[in-house]
């Protein structure tokens, strides 16, 4: 056997084991059974031009010609009978069957006549077969007459490829392809004029060979260009270990010295050749395959950013975020929870691929993925991906859902407590409305005692005008007391009607400041930024006011107002910090537990008994607490914390 035969016998070799392959796979099928009649075809005409390329003399070429150019001719109605029966139009098989007679007529003509063919010409690399001149418009518009309206009948399909699904549409665009890079093998006739060229077309004929066999035994397509890049990527590694061999065993060396340098390169190569190539295809792919990604990366990426999650939305949103960038993926929809269908594996659906996520325990939930970026469909490497996070899904859900257990009882167990708290502060504030009412009495009566008693005495005698405008002080001074105390009380007892926004303390704090500018002291601030908070922004100046007019009272010689705010945490939980610090008289160690009842004050300060009692409610309704810190003679420090608002 020439070894210009050997590429021939092989692409014949590879044809028969093709067709029975997909033959076997599906001995029932129509496209099955037309695809096994044009690999064929295939085989006859490369195992008859085997046995031209080495034929030592003219008898035995004009015999394999005649093989192969019989054969060949079917390649054209087998080539119409697949794609009748891949677009499963019936009513074109009469004219399948005729194109089949014609041909069989045409096979009689080569295999028992000269009519077609004369002596093949004798080129360097070995025999070809001659066109007669009847060759030109019988047998070529013949030919590509069946072969053009098996393609139109294709073409046609393609352009209405999108009112099909996504995954048929895609079939059809890569069996386009194929049959258009199966026309390219026709560049093996212009060798029967002539030309002298190494037939090389039936490369061609097998790329549209193993294209066509993947998509008839796969139920999806194999992206073309994945197998362009990791050709491309072999070929040139392979092309790089033939250089390095041919190149080192060009130089004139001992033949020791040849056999030491061949062994280590060739340890070389078996040690970089898979990873030479991983780096070439690679990048390539990125490059040029739009949904290209790296399944381990994916895989591991996802596992990494699972490992703090402790709640099964998290769980959810961190796998469709991670799939839809990677993926390319349009839109994943998410619904957490059972759903109406019991999915077990990844089901086909109307919006796409429906992907469901278990646990041990059964459905946690589902993610609903739409079609892709580029329109193709979801392939064996994705959707083994997509199984493969299934499964490492399962022991995240089983970590999560004790956990999640856990906080829906705490937080059912915090909402009791804060409703007792409520309920608490509810009935300590009615517990107080007996005192209250009976303190509010005595405050009450004694500047209206001191006016009553004042008037009566007004007329006793005749009066200058001095001491009326002392009386007139005196009175206005306790109406305006009175006054005070009605209002403070129904301050206390009767809040106005509250809203709550977000707010930022410092500001209200500045607010606060401006409203009641302490005089007589130094102000110092140290107001963090951004600290927010939700409540009532009268509720919040009415609060620092009082703490402010507490602070300068106890501060009747001068000394320092220090304002501060930071954030920090309490028990778990994120909260903001507010202090409020004089360095006045301070408050006896007795006093402490008093000084939030309503009406208590001391002998030092001016009030009357109501700021701390209304800050102290205030607090309490903004679900915050107040502390107080003193030293007699040293100051007093009051601490407000208030649940931290993001």
């Amino acid at each position: 056997m020439s070894l210009n035969s050997i590429p021939a016998f092989l692409g014949a070799l590879l044809a028969i084991l093709i067709g029975l392959f997909v033959l076997f796979k599906n001995p029932k099928s129509f496209v099955n059974f037309a695809f096994s009649l044009f690999c064929l075809s295939l085989f006859g005409w490369l195992f008859g031009y085997a046995i031209v390329y080495s034929a030592k003399d003219t008898t035995i070429a004009m015999f394999g010609t005649r093989i192969a150019c019989a054969f060949a001719a079917f390649t054209a109605p087998a080539f119409y009978h697949l794609t009748v029966s891949f677009l499963n139009k019936r009513n074109e098989y009469k004219y399948v069957y005729f194109s089949y007679l014609i041909i069989f007529i045409i096979f009689l003509m080569f295999i028992f006549s000269n009519y077609l063919l004369e002596e093949p010409y004798k080129y360097s690399w070995g025999y070809y077969s001659h066109a007669n001149r009847m060759f030109h418009p019988f047998y070529l518009v013949i030919f590509f007459g069946i072969f053009l309206r098996g393609f139109y009948l294709l073409f046609r399909k393609y352009l209405n490829r999108k009112s099909f699904s996504p995954i048929e549409a895609t079939r059809i665009v890569y069996i386009f392809v194929a049959y258009l890079v199966a026309l390219l093998g026709s560049v093996d006739y212009i060798q029967k004029y002539g030309i002298d060229l190494y037939p090389f077309g039936w490369l061609f004929e097998m790329c549209f060979a193993i294209i066509i066999a993947y998509a008839i035994t796969k139920a999806e397509l194999m992206d073309i260009r994945v197998v362009i890049t990791r050709a491309a990527a072999y070929l040139f590694v392979g092309v790089l270990l033939a250089a390095s061999f041919v190149g080192l065993n060009s130089f004139a060396l001992p033949q020791a010295a040849v056999m030491v340098a061949n062994t280590l390169l060739a340890l070389f190569w078996a040690l970089a050749a898979h990873r030479l190539r991983a780096l070439i295809q690679t990048p390539l792919e990125e490059k040029w395959i739009t949904d290209w990604f790296d399944s381990d990366k994916l895989i591991n990426h996802i596992a990494t950013k699972l490992i703090p999650v402790m709640d099964r939305a998290g769980v959810f949103n961190i796998i469709a975020g991670e799939l839809k960038a990677a993926v390319k993926i349009k839109d994943i929809k998410i619904a957490i929870g059972p759903q109406g269908t019991n999915y077990q594996d990844l089901t086909r659906a109307k919006e796409g691929l429906v992907m469901p996520l278990s646990s041990s325990e059964g459905l946690e939930g589902i993610l609903t993925l739409g079609p892709k970026i580029s329109e193709d469909p979801y392939n064996d490497k994705e959707l083994t991906v997509f199984r493969t996070i299934m499964v490492q899904v399962r022991a995240i859900f089983d970590r999560v859902r004790p956990y999640e257990r856990i906080k829906r009882d705490y937080d059912a167990n915090q909402k009791k407590l804060y409703d007792t708290e409520r309920l608490l502060a509810r009935s300590e504030k009615i517990a107080s409305m007996a005192n209250l009412v009976q303190e509010y009495n005595h405050q009450v009566k004694t500047p209206l005692a001191i006016i009553r008693g004042r008037i009566e005495t007004l007329f006793d005698k005749t009066r200058d005008e001095e001491y009326l405008k002392k009386m007139q002080a005196l009175l206005l001074e306790q109406v305006d007391r009175a006054n005070y105390i009605v209002e403070s009380t129904l301050r206390l007892s009767r809040p106005h009607e509250r809203q709550e926004t977000l707010l930022d303390l410092g500001q209200e704090i500045e607010e606060a400041l401006r409203l009641f500018p302490p005089s007589g002291v130094s102000v110092v601030k140290d107001l963090a930024p951004g600290l927010v908070i939700r409540g009532d922004r009268e509720d919040l100046e009415t609060v620092f006011i009082n703490l402010f007019k507490n602070a300068v009272e106890a501060m009747s010689k001068g000394g320092e107002l220090r304002i501060t705010t930071c954030a920090g945490e309490e028990n778990g939980a994120p909260i903001v910090r507010a202090e409020v610090a004089d360095t006045g008289v301070g408050i006896p160690p007795e006093n402490m537990e008093k000084i939030f009842e309503p009406f208590f004050s001391t002998s030092v300060t001016k009030g009357r008994g109501l700021g701390l009692s209304i800050v102290f409610r205030i607090m309490r309704e903004h679900l915050g607490s107040v502390e107080v810190k003193s030293q007699p003679g040293q100051g007093t420090k009051f601490i407000l914390k208030f649940p931290a608002k993001n």
